[in-house]
């Protein structure tokens, strides 16, 4: 075979190579073009059940974590984003000097698939993971990581970009536990022992598909009312539910659901449910549903709502969105009897995706794709730019925010609106793409991703 045949297969050879990494190695990674990746993104199921089946580890004597005593009236960390749902830790203060290597791990384990986040009470930790064909609901011990008890269904969503299984929070509440497939099964339990109280599918009974992503919005709470989001097109894409019973209060608004968790705000001296539902953004009475104030939000290339409404002040709201969407403040006016949005300020500086931003002493921070910026909330204008982290998940506490990137890197930067500042930055989950939002509890730390899950010690000595 001459030299230049030689030359010309091992191209050929090359191009071939390259050609089936590109197909089989390719993962969607939060940007606009996937990332040739050496392992996908995937669970060990075998791996799983066989650890689930060891007998639970010796607890040391300090591990103690109930949730039962929370910061005044409130629980750390009951629901997404935390009790009130802003994404702030403030039970304790936490450790912020970080060793190179990380904080103390406490336990880590396997777990199945999907963006589930953690819920905390009572010592135990609860999510959603994907089992083959099955969502599987887990409570486990916050001391050990062992399963204390699960409840699975057949449901398995499946899309290319996002992988498979559940993408929403467990919500906890007065020992009754509420979850939300991605395929809309909701669920309640008993918390402490897994018994199925009830159960319902509002997704199919308002004959209405999941969104392209799966049901990401997690359910909210308010004294005896249970939200949720189905969509639908008979005044019944927003639903309050009897949260002992799951009977419907009432149920308002029209159009196609979000994967935007809805929330209570102070709003103008009163407590308001904010929601969304495609092109719309809306404030309700969380008591009747009946509709406050409107306005439209359209997302670029047709896409639907996730981040989370952001208070700022008792009559500013802000809504941000990625694909080139960017960030908008607007004040509620009052005319009459009825709430008028009027826009303040836009800025392109905060081009939210999966992540929602943090409002932290008159300054918002959060992901601008996949860049932790901070702004002036007052006007939008950009303070900094700091490092790029993907398009992972950050929290607050004790002053600084807690960046889980997405390729389970964990960082530490102080929320300082003069500088960029990362204190610490370390690997704290392998096993790839890592879009679920951390959990603190008693200065514990709960992180997962759809392979496994750990808990940190964050607690000051």
């Amino acid at each position: 075979m001459s030299k230049a045949k030689k030359i010309l297969l091992g191209l050929i050879l090359l191009i071939a190579i390259g050609g089936w990494l590109a197909c089989n190695n390719l993962e969607w990674r939060g940007g606009g073009i996937p990332k040739i990746v050496w392992n996908r993104s995937q669970p060990d199921i075998q791996g799983l059940k066989q650890e689930r089946t060891l007998p639970p580890p010796t607890l040391q004597k300090d591990d103690t974590n109930s949730s039962t005593a929370g910061h005044g009236s409130q629980l750390p960390w009951t629901a997404f984003r935390g009790s009130d749902g802003k994404g702030i830790y403030a039970e304790q203060n936490i450790l912020t000097n970080w060793p190179e290597e990380g904080p103390p791990l406490r336990w880590k384990k396997l777990i199945g698939g999907g963006h589930a986040s953690f819920s905390v009470a009572n010592q135990l930790a609860f999510t959603i993971e994907q089992q083959e064909e099955n969502e599987v609901v887990i409570a486990v011990s916050t001391t050990t990581g062992t399963v204390k008890w699960s409840y699975e269904y057949p449901a398995k969503f499946k899309e290319y970009f996002g992988g498979i299984g559940p993408r929403t929070t467990p919500l906890w509440n007065e020992g009754l536990l509420y979850t939300l497939g991605a395929k809309g099964h909701l669920h309640c339990f008993d918390s402490n022992s897994g018994k199925l109280l009830w159960g319902k599918n509002l997704t199919e009974e308002n004959k209405v598909k999941p969104p392209y992503w799966g049901v990401s919005a997690s359910p909210t709470i308010f004294q005896d009312k249970l939200f949720i989001t189905p969509g639908g097109n008979q005044d019944n894409a927003i639903v309050a539910l009897d949260k002992k019973t799951g009977e419907k209060i009432w149920n308002t608004l029209n159009g196609d659901q979000t994967y935007s968790t809805p929330a209570l705000l102070n709003l103008n001296n009163k407590l308001q449910l904010v929601v969304s539902v495609k092109n719309k953004i809306a404030g309700l009475d969380p008591e009747s549903g009946r509709m406050l104030w409107s306005r439209p939000w359209k997302i670029f290339m047709n896409n639907y709502n996730i981040a989370q409404p952001t208070r700022l002040t008792d009559d500013v709201v802000l809504i941000s969105a990625g694909y080139g969407t960017g960030a908008e403040a607007f004040n509620l006016i009052k005319e009459k009897d009825t709430l008028k949005a009027e826009s303040l300020w836009k800025s392109k500086s905060l081009k939210t995706k999966f992540s929602s931003p943090v409002f932290w002493e008159g300054y918002l921070y959060g992901l601008n794709e996949n860049r932790l910026v901070c702004l002036d909330a007052a006007n939008g204008s950009l303070q900094w730019r700091g490092n790029k982290y993907g398009y992972g998940q950050i929290i607050a506490a004790s002053g600084h925010l807690i960046i889980m990137g997405d390729d389970g890197d964990l960082s530490l930067v102080e929320m300082n609106p003069s500088e960029f500042k990362e204190k610490a930055s370390f690997k704290a989950l392998t096993g790839g793409r890592t879009w679920n939002y951390p959990a603190l509890s008693k200065g514990m730390l709960f992180i997962r991703n759809s392979h496994e899950m750990a808990c940190y010690d964050l607690r000051r000595k």
